[in-house]
């Protein structure tokens, strides 16, 4: 059995848009708003007739709670702004609407067209949140459709992990993460995508980690490479001292890569790191640099490691030598 239709009196009605209650008459009397007579002579409008109103009309509810009804209307219409172009948008949409299967179509079509995991994620993903960010403010985003992008999100990330083939052997090591106060997980996770798929043996942390934390995996990793992915800052002052800790504690041996849209102009000074990335393709190309170091260097001590091996295994036979000789 279908559920009843709620029923709103027209002062009702005009107290939620913030109108009159003669002008509500009169829309109901045009035929404008739908509307039936109780057996008492009184008008009631429907919920779907009110909705229908709405829509036709271009108008809004200015107080929804006066009805029992949420802030944001079923009826909307969800633009989420970003990039133009049309995949873009296609997946900006997908993404608002909930749609999992169209977002992941779209994030491997492009890979399948020939872009990396982290470019296809940095078009695609990048773009939606941050015009998720701006359609939140503007309350044409519920929390909950903000939430559920995320989750869909993170897991098409994940997915694209998955495809990857495993560090080789003797990969370097990157750990990081985003600290505490910082309730973001996609940065660090499309972070540790884009080092996994340039050869690190990359391994997110998570978000919200205190310093104290960060410096254990540190000890624990022994790392090449550290991250620190800042999208939320509640206090910079504390944050610039737990990072000054934070870069003590890594020394001068283990590059610090910085990046965020929390880092501004005036914040950045006073952080001590080895780079400042801004985006997904700036972390690859310093990431493949850093590799490159450091294969140098480790075939570098292993040719030096030969050599003293090779001298070491000298130095015994000639020792033998002068034994034989002695005897």
């Amino acid at each position: 059995m279908a559920a009843r239709q709620p029923q709103y009196s027209p002062k009702k009605v005009a107290e939620a848009l913030e109108v009159s209650e003669s002008s509500v008459k009169r829309w109901c009397d045009s035929g404008a708003i739908v509307s039936s007579c109780t057996v008492g002579g009184h008008r009631r409008i429907t919920l779907d007739s009110l909705r229908r109103f709405l829509e036709d009309s271009e108008r809004s509810l200015a107080r929804p709670e006066v009805l029992g009804l949420p802030t944001l209307p079923p009826t909307r219409k969800v633009q989420v702004k970003g990039s133009p172009e049309p995949n873009c948008q296609a997946f900006r949409d997908a993404l608002a609407g909930g749609d999992e299967s169209l977002c992941r179509r779209l994030l491997f079509d492009q890979i399948d067209r020939g872009l990396t995991r982290s470019e296809a994620a940095e078009m695609l993903i990048t773009d939606a949140m941050h015009g998720f960010g701006e359609a939140w403010d503007c309350k044409q985003l519920d929390i909950y459709q903000e939430r559920r992008g995320c989750d869909i999100a993170l897991r098409l990330i994940y997915e694209m992990r998955a495809t990857l083939p495993p560090p080789g052997d003797g990969a370097p090591v990157a750990i990081g993460g985003a600290p505490e106060g910082d309730p973001y997980q996609l940065p660090t996770a499309l972070v540790e995508l884009t080092l996994r798929e340039v050869g690190w043996e990359a391994t997110s942390l998570g978000n919200h980690l205190p310093i104290d934390s960060f410096i254990q995996a540190a000890h624990d990793y022994r790392p090449q490479l550290f991250w620190l992915s800042v999208s939320a800052v509640p206090d910079a002052d504390q944050f610039v001292q737990d990072q000054t800790r934070l870069a003590e504690a890594l020394g001068e041996e283990v590059p610090l890569l910085i990046g965020g849209r929390a880092l501004s102009d005036d914040l950045r000074p006073r952080l001590r790191y080895t780079a400042h990335c801004d985006s997904l393709r700036h972390m690859v190309d310093l990431a493949g640099l850093l590799r490159l170091n450091f294969s140098g260097a480790r075939e570098d001590r292993a040719k030096l490691d030969a050599a003293s091996v090779h001298a070491w295994k000298a130095g015994m036979g000639g020792a033998d030598a002068a034994q034989a000789n002695a005897s």
